[in-house]
């Protein structure tokens, strides 16, 4: 009895050591997961972190329902024409990421909003570089579908750049998007952007299509604004 006893108290030590080293329910607000996209976790056998997955060939892609943005110079403005986003599989799971809108020509900051399609599966959290989008739960998936909106005063080609967590022991860092262009800069000279808040507002969002999003199901507009108009209820 005495051995059954210390077997069980390894397990459950090793249970919650797994429980602390990964982050189920979303990465944290940490240097290294928002501005690394590293969720830095370690491995409960060696206690050593778990290294990412080198090489290019990734089996995780992110696709964009056209590749521009329209700009824009108000919040209602950048409202009005969202693009749609989603992280697939190529024939592999995954179980969390976190994602941001970059710019290809660097820097660490985070643009725009971001707004979940699917109940339960992501979630917006606020960095120190910008609004992030990261998983709620580690089950596994093969997409995960959200909205995203610019902005006002972006003018740079920006694209969206994550890291697909397979498992515990398998990360793949470094998924990028096509790279998304501005149209309709106008002439006007702007001032610089403060960094975006957590605030959500209350700009309708019309009819986009899913062309470009192989696998996806149409979204319907009524839908992506009452599930908007739902989050703001809440938060107000």
């Amino acid at each position: 009895m005495s051995r059954f006893c210390v077997y069980l108290v390894v397990f459950c030590a090793m249970c919650c050591r797994f429980s602390v080293l990964s982050y189920p329910q979303g990465a944290p607000v940490r240097t290294e997961s928002c501005v690394n996209l590293q969720p830095v976790h370690t491995d409960p056998l060696s206690n050593q972190p778990v290294q990412n997955q080198k090489g290019t060939t990734k089996p995780y892609r992110i696709l964009v329902s056209q590749q521009q943005y329209q700009t824009c110079t108000t919040t209602q403005q950048c409202g009005l024409q969202p693009l749609q986003v989603s992280i697939q599989g190529q024939g592999g799971l995954f179980r969390g990421f976190i994602v941001q809108a970059r710019t290809p020509s660097g820097g660490s900051r985070s643009w725009g909003q971001f707004f979940p399609l699917q109940t339960g599966d992501s979630k917006v959290i606020q960095c120190q570089n910008g609004l992030t989008l990261t998983h709620t739960a580690n089950n596994d998936k093969n997409i995960v579908r959200f909205a995203w909106i610019p902005e006002p005063g972006m003018r740079d080609q920006v694209q969206f750049v994550a890291t697909v967590v397979q498992n515990l022991r398998t990360i793949y860092p470094g998924v990028y998007s096509a790279q998304l262009r501005p149209v309709g800069v106008p002439t006007t000279t702007t001032t610089s952007v403060a960094p975006m808040t957590s605030a959500l507002t209350t700009t309708r969002m019309p009819p986009t299509t899913t062309a470009g999003l192989p696998g996806s199901a149409p979204l319907k507009t009524a839908g992506v604004i009452s599930l908007v108009t739902s989050v703001i209820a809440i938060l107000l």
